[in-house]
């Protein structure tokens, strides 16, 4: 009976130790004949890299067509093409280079054709092109860096500052592919510093370094705990969900759903309020968070503008007409994944999101004490506005 218990145990074993044997991934080969090569290749010549054209051999089981080849910086290439297109791209030069690359077709049975080698020029990789116009100009906490990149080339531009050792360190990365950028490094002190600045791709390829000397204009957060409420128009009532006291908007409680400010509308008209920071500035910067249950939807601003004013009168007056202000700055509430206001925000929207909306106020931009906030339009078009929190940067004046 012992024997038999043994037997049986066995036996169930089985299925679990075959199973355990790797199966094979793919097509397995179905022969061992070679594919023919591609014929008559033209190229064209790109930035940082070549476009390659060809013929397809006439093979009812090609796969792809494949290069592998070693940029100038030692980095092996691979790049494949499907037996769906006739070009295959080579990427990741840096500097204007003249090199032979190999195509291969490879068939469904990973059989590979004889090579043929073509010869290839990439031009200068973008970067050295952004690097160009690469321009700088001192700001608050930091200084401003703007650069152009035409061919949107996915590229890292990375910021040095020389320490007291007199050693250049990383201070800042900037991922982007926008065509125009404008950027901003912040966190600095008021003092003349010594900076590098260089671009870099993906591929590992950077340019030499771009030295400049900056002096950043001193910056802080505003002390909230002076700012005061200034009165509402009677063309706008609060919203029973949201909190009568505007005061909500500096409690430094960035995620509530339902500790905001919240404006109603008797009437189609841009909701707004104002307020005093209790001490005259120079703004550089505000941060402003919506309901968080309700980013980029409903009432949460899309088109805002800022005004500012020093006159008490005009300040205390609600009904105050805009042009008796000083409109500081204009900006668009920005949404990371696109989508409309009906789709739910993704992961990304919420990070951007929860990490508060920042907008820049323009250099040329008066010193002011008292500001309006006004909604144009909000996500869904609807008239109202909510917001949970606002943080205010910038140089207040003694």
């Amino acid at each position: 009976m012992k024997n038999f218990k043994n037997l049986f145990i066995i036996i169930l074993a089985l299925p679990v130790l075959f199973s355990c044997k790797e199966d094979p991934v793919g097509q397995m080969p179905i022969h061992k004949n070679s594919p023919r090569p591609v014929n008559n290749p033209v190229v064209t010549n790109l930035p940082g890299g070549a476009k390659i054209q060809y013929q397809l051999p006439d093979e009812t089981d090609l796969l792809y067509v494949k290069s592998v080849f070693t940029l100038p910086n030692g980095s092996l290439q691979e790049v494949r093409t499907s037996s769906f297109s006739n070009t295959i791209e080579v990427k990741g030069f840096g500097k204007a280079t003249k090199m032979t690359i190999p195509l291969i077709s490879v068939d469904r049975s990973r059989n590979e054709s004889t090579p043929v080698h073509v010869d290839i020029a990439p031009e200068d990789s973008p970067i050295y092109d952004v690097l160009k116009s690469i321009y700088t100009v001192a700001g608050f906490g930091g200084f401003k860096i703007d650069w152009l990149n035409p061919l949107q080339s996915n590229i890292v531009v990375e910021v040095l500052k020389k320490n007291e050792e007199g050693v250049f360190k990383y201070i800042e990365s900037f991922y982007s592919s926008e065509a125009i950028a404008k950027k901003a490094v912040r966190g600095q002190e008021a003092v003349a510093s010594d900076f590098a600045i260089f671009v870099r791709d993906t591929y590992k390829n950077h340019t030499d370094t771009l030295q400049v000397t900056m002096t950043p204009w001193y910056e802080q957060q505003l002390d909230k705990s002076k700012f005061m409420p200034l009165p509402r128009s009677s063309k706008f009532e609060l919203h029973g969900y949201g909190s009568t006291n505007m005061g909500i908007l500096w409690d430094n409680a960035t995620t509530p759903d339902n500790a905001i400010y919240y404006i109603m509308l008797q009437d189609k008209y841009p909701p707004y309020f104002a307020f005093d920071m209790g001490v005259k500035a120079k703004l550089s910067r505000f941060k402003m968070w919506t309901r968080y249950d309700y980013i980029y939807r409903l009432h949460a601003p899309k088109d805002i503008v800022l005004y500012g004013t020093n006159d008490p009168y005009v300040a205390n007056d609600p009904d105050s007409d805009d042009s008796e202000w000083i409109e500081l700055v204009a900006c668009s509430s920005y949404r990371p994944s696109g989508l409309s206001s009906d789709e739910l925000p993704t992961a990304e929207d919420r990070a951007f999101a929860d990490a508060g909306e920042e907008f820049e106020f323009p250099l040329e931009a008066p010193e002011v004490r008292y500001i309006r906030f006004k909604s144009l339009a909000s996500w869904s078009g609807t008239w109202g506005l909510f917001l949970s929190e606002l943080t205010f940067w910038g140089s207040p004046i003694e």
